[in-house]
């Protein structure tokens, strides 16, 4: 579709869910795949109604969509990995800090200006400015940013600015209503903390106030691939979980019939970047059909499967004895005796 490496015949009919990050416009393009943005497409950020108007080069987004030929966005979800105040910044290394996550990014991550066109140097970052994040998390409060937006200037900000953390929860200490979610420690109203368990993937919402950070809410994040049957492309970082690889959360199940391309089987470690093409076995389970290694976030796609040509079935006949058959018999001719004429 769209000339991105995706073919019709491997979609039609299906449901998409694509989990990875905006590629390009002209509609939208996600892991190499257009969706097209229709009058009845519903978008999110961060939980909250949103508008096509809100979508940036490089967020990362969640896409449900419908695919008879072609696939049509039905709901698009922006997801921040990370907003904040800004504590610490390597220009360097184009590293900074956020709520105690290193946040990485790369030479042609975009730092743009919210409700502007603008854009930034990474120079023009300082400790202080309030910045959403879009990126991937590499695990252990390590984020690969593949968008950064600067909501205001270090000395711009205002009294109470808004605070988000997505990840794993890694520690709860019920004693003293802390909640550790990467390398974030974050103090929490005690009841936040019930329905919460360490291992799960949750956002975290709140605001700075005076300087202090205050949670409001912890909330489960949604499982990307939930309908049984309905194809997917997820972008991520491998992690290793109890029973075998996963990306985000979901489960991958890998069998002989799974393609790897840029490597093999053998590469599956821990913090490799992989994109994933596959469909859902169960909620939270994908089947991975192909696994590409070493992509950029930003450009990339799965490249069409070459067809291999139909040759005609060969058509084994069984032997069949046949009989012979020889001349057939003739009865001799019988001659008949002359009789004399009466004349």
């Amino acid at each position: 579709i769209g000339g991105t490496g995706i073919h019709p015949g491997g979609i039609g009919g299906t449901g998409i869910t694509a989990l990875g990050v905006i590629q390009r416009f002209g509609s939208i393009y996600v892991n190499g795949q257009e969706y097209v943005l229709s009058p009845q497409t519903r978008y999110s950020v961060d939980g909250a109604a949103g508008t096509a108007k809100d979508l940036r080069l490089g967020d990362r987004v969640t896409v449900q969509a419908a695919a008879d030929g072609q696939a049509v966005a039905q709901v698009v979800r922006v997801e921040h990995a990370v907003i904040g105040r800004v504590t610490n910044v390597d220009a360097a290394k184009r590293q900074f800090t956020i709520l105690g996550e290193t946040i990485q990014a790369g030479k042609m991550t975009p730092l743009t200006v919210r409700n502007s066109d603008q854009s930034l140097p990474f120079a023009a970052l300082k400790a202080g400015d309030v910045v959403s994040v879009s990126g991937l998390d590499r695990g252990n409060g390590h984020w690969l940013a593949t968008e950064i937006c600067r909501r205001y200037p270090a000395d711009a900000a205002p009294a109470r600015v808004p605070l988000l953390l997505r990840g794993r929860v890694d520690a709860i200490y019920p004693g003293q209503n802390t909640l550790e979610v990467g390398a974030t420690k974050l103090k929490v109203n005690g009841t936040l903390l019930r329905a919460i368990q360490v291992g799960q993937s949750v956002v975290v919402r709140g605001e700075y106030t005076d300087g202090k950070t205050r949670a409001e809410s912890i909330s489960p994040t949604a499982l990307a691939a939930q309908e049984v049957g309905n194809r997917v492309s997820l972008l991520g970082y491998l992690d290793r979980g109890t029973d075998g690889w996963t990306t985000h959360g979901v489960s991958l199940v890998e069998n002989h019939h799974t393609l790897y391309e840029n490597g093999d089987a053998a590469d599956m470690r821990a913090g490799s970047m992989v994109a994933i093409e596959g469909r859902v076995q169960a909620p939270g389970v994908v089947n991975a059909e192909r696994v590409i290694f070493s992509v950029n976030p930003m450009d990339f796609d799965f490249p069409i499967i070459p067809r291999m040509p139909v040759l005609p079935p060969v058509l084994h006949h069984p032997e069949i004895e046949r009989p012979e058959f020889g001349p057939p018999e003739i009865e001799p001719l019988v001659e008949r005796p002359e009789l004399p004429d009466n004349d």
